[in-house]
């Protein structure tokens, strides 16, 4: 969201009257009265987004609130009482009701109940913008357990996010039905348009950004089509590198290719230099010593074993290129020598290094759709520390 808009995108102040008047001279959020406060002009959908200068795409935001608009994910509780709007404006259910506990055997608490008339659907919600197997199974299982307790529901797991196909599948082939963001948008688009919290209209509705959801179609297209194995492995190293600039850049500066070190023993596909002063960037370079994201490629058939990720961790040095690398496989790293030495480096020499295979790319790039990317390895570092 951009405060003020923009210098070069002039707002006239017959506009900002109007808007002012729009909105009874109030913050859209806290509804603190421009008497008190000085109240700033921002962009719901952001310019670099697609957002126009016009009064649809503009509301008023007191100092404090704007800080919090920054923010480009949602609140459980939040997306629990939108959906619980969008719902009750719809007139599809003749009850909506949230946080109902139910069960005889054992209780709990749904997010969201909705009744039709001849039918109950039990809907559980989840704020994550990228949804791991694992997390998956989770949701899977519980939603399972719940269902037990009342048998004739149908179950709903809806999501902020989008789900790559093959977990899509995995929550679909237990009779889960999924409603993540492109569902929301096609089917409750009226009812998103008139969420009384402008703040939660903007990040669930204004997520469906053509041009983001495009590219990453494109990357992923070319991810299917480029074949494991030596004969591709300069397009699939080229692929990364535009993956990587798509999705992570800015924050992070353009990838250099191919660096090596002073011995020229060591060489990386990719380093990255990291300058981000906030956010997951910043926080990786002041917990792992992330000053430059050092990235190797490997387009093999098989998955990566323990010389492929002593290889990465040679390039690591703290007065170096930092502690921190990725490496993209095609299948991942083997559950023996790879995992164990990945394991070495950390406890041992305080090196980070994290593995992406083809779903996390996949996963990547649908979550970067909704701001997401990161959460992607920041969850795979949760995972592997926790295993520890």
């Amino acid at each position: 969201m951009e405060i003020e808009v923009n210098k070069r995108k002039h707002i006239s102040s017959e506009m900002r009257q109007s808007l002012l008047k729009k909105y009874s001279n109030q913050c859209c959020m806290c509804k603190v009265s421009g008497e008190t406060v000085p109240l700033n002009i921002s962009t719901i959908l952001s310019l670099h987004s697609g957002g126009e200068i016009s009064e649809d795409n503009l509301i008023v935001l007191c100092p404090n609130c704007h800080q919090l608009s920054d923010r480009t994910y949602l609140k459980e509780s939040e997306f629990i009482d939108s959906l619980t709007e969008i719902l009750k404006s719809s007139n599809d259910y003749i009850s909506v009701e949230k946080d109902t506990r139910f069960g005889s055997n054992k209780r709990y608490e749904a997010d969201i109940i909705a009744r039709k008339v001849s039918k109950t659907v039990l809907i559980e919600c989840k704020s994550y913008r990228s949804i791991s197997k694992n997390l998956a199974a989770n949701a899977i299982n519980q939603m399972k357990a719940m269902g037990e307790e009342l048998p004739q529901a149908e179950l709903v797991l809806a999501v902020y996010g989008r789900l790559t196909d093959e977990i899509r599948k995995q929550i679909e082939s237990e009779g889960i039905t999924v409603w993540d963001l492109d569902y929301l948008a096609k089917t409750y688009s009226k009812q998103i348009s008139l969420l009384t919290n402008p703040m939660m209209r903007m990040l669930i509705g204004a997520s469906n950004t053509p041009t983001q959801i495009s590219k990453s179609k494109e990357l992923l297209d070319k991810l299917k089509k480029c074949n494991p194995g030596r004969k591709d492995c300069y397009i699939y190293q080229n692929l990364v590198g535009e993956i990587i600039e798509e999705v992570f850049c800015p924050p992070l500066q353009k990838p250099l290719g191919e660096s090596s070190d002073h011995s020229k023993s060591n060489r990386r596909d990719f380093i990255i230099p990291n300058y981000a002063n906030e956010g997951f960037w910043a926080f990786l370079r002041g917990k792992y010593d992330a000053d430059y994201i050092v990235v190797d490629a490997k387009n093999y058939t098989r998955k990566v074993k323990k010389n492929d990720v002593l290889q990465v961790a040679n390039y690591l040095k703290p007065h170096g290129a930092g502690m921190f690398g990725l490496i993209f496989s095609r299948n991942g790293g083997d559950s023996r020598g790879c995992e164990q030495t990945l394991r070495e480096q950390w406890m041992v020499h305080n090196k980070m290094i994290v593995i992406l295979d083809d779903e996390d790319v996949e996963n990547i790039l649908v979550s970067s759709t909704v701001s997401g990317a990161t959460d992607v390895i920041g969850r795979k570092i949760e995972e592997f520390r926790l295993s520890m």
